[in-house]
């Protein structure tokens, strides 16, 4: 065997240890991938469920019989004037409120929250959103403070589903029929 043989099964050998190590590194970034995508949706789960429970104990706050909060009371259940301190409050609590579903869109619109969740959010906003008081709100000063063009016109089309919906009930009673 000369020194050309032992070079030519020497360049095999570096070829062949090469194509282990690449397959070898090809597997471990496909398994670093995989727990990688696991571990990003249990972190996005538990996100999911936290940010759900902050907001439920926020809801559960405004219309708490015990709760501080009888300026939320008032302002979403009743038509009676604010005064300029509980004006002021409610709108703080709209700002909150509101800024927590346009930032649950736009971590949707990156993938960190679940879409189900996002809908769900969404559910559980439109009732507010028919408070004739929330929606002034909204219209007069809420769709201008944010500056997500996308999550505020998604707010302005829940509204304008709300909307279209009440014209017919509107038209009813002003008519006194039902002409659908």
């Amino acid at each position: 065997m000369t020194i050309q043989d032992l070079g030519s099964i020497g360049e095999l050998v570096a070829a062949l240890a090469t194509l282990l190590t690449l397959v070898y590194l090809a597997t471990q970034v496909r398994q670093a991938k995989r727990e990688f995508h696991e571990s990003s949706q249990r972190a996005r789960t538990e996100f999911t469920a936290g940010l759900g429970d902050r907001s439920a104990a926020v809801q559960l706050g405004w219309f708490s019989p015990e709760g501080p909060n009888k300026t939320m009371m008032k302002a979403l259940l009743t038509d009676e004037k604010l005064s300029r301190e509980e004006a002021f409050e409610f709108a703080v609590q709209m700002s909150i409120f509101f800024g927590a579903l346009i930032q649950s869109e736009l971590l949707n619109r990156r993938g960190l929250l679940d879409p189900e969740f996002v809908q769900t959010r969404r559910s559980i906003y439109r009732p507010y959103l028919a408070m004739p008081r929330v929606r002034k709100w909204w219209m007069r000063a809420g769709n201008h403070f944010y500056a997500h063009a996308e999550a505020t016109a998604m707010i302005d089309q829940m509204i304008d589903e709300i909307e279209a919906r009440e014209e017919p009930r509107a038209s009813t009673v002003m008519t006194g029929r039902d002409d659908s």
